[in-house]
């Protein structure tokens, strides 16, 4: 049989300290708890007809729609048009970013060309292009573009190709 003076069966000591005793002797005992049932009961009992908002099955149907169509612009002015909004503004740096590159290299392809005229042989080869510059011993010759030939080809089976394919060459030509 247990000792009172706070040692277990075994002798050993858990506690110096001694346990008040029950005025009522047990020691265990239930806790009264007073719980108020009708919270809940509320919520899950259903409401007679007479005490219920909206009677019918139309109204209700009606109010919900209601709540989805309010619960849907809410999700629509937070998050669809905010996000609408940041992919236009995406592409709009897309389209700005190629811009800038193509730019970028038109700059560097620019820069070439002024690093190659400062050089004395670009400067030789502009002055020769721009304002036809010749050296001392060299013969100045300037070619004429030939007159342009009269095309007509007979009709008939291999001219009908032939002529096509002249034309073809002839805008290639006048294109610059």
């Amino acid at each position: 049989m247990p000792a009172n003076d706070g040692t277990r069966g075994g002798g050993h000591s858990t506690t110096t300290i001694a346990r008040p005793k029950d005025a009522s002797g047990s020691r265990t005992r239930p806790v009264q708890r007073t719980r108020d049932d009708t919270i809940f009961a509320d919520l899950t009992r259903p409401i007679p007809a007479e005490k219920q908002l909206v009677q019918g099955r139309g109204k209700r149907l009606v109010i919900w729609l209601g709540a989805v169509v309010v619960v849907l612009s809410v999700v629509a002015a937070f998050f669809v048009f905010p996000v609408q909004a940041w992919l236009r503004q995406q592409d709009e740096i897309d389209r700005k970013q190629e811009v800038a590159d193509a730019l970028e290299a038109e700059n560097a392809d620019m820069t070439r060309e002024i690093d190659r005229l400062n050089t004395p042989e670009g400067i030789e080869e502009a002055a020769r292009e721009v304002i036809g510059y010749v050296k001392r011993g060299e013969i100045r010759l300037t070619v004429l573009p030939g007159a342009q030939a009269p095309t007509t080809l007979p009709s008939g089976w291999p001219y009908d190709a032939m002529a096509q394919v002249v034309a073809v060459r002839a805008a290639d030509a006048a294109q610059p």
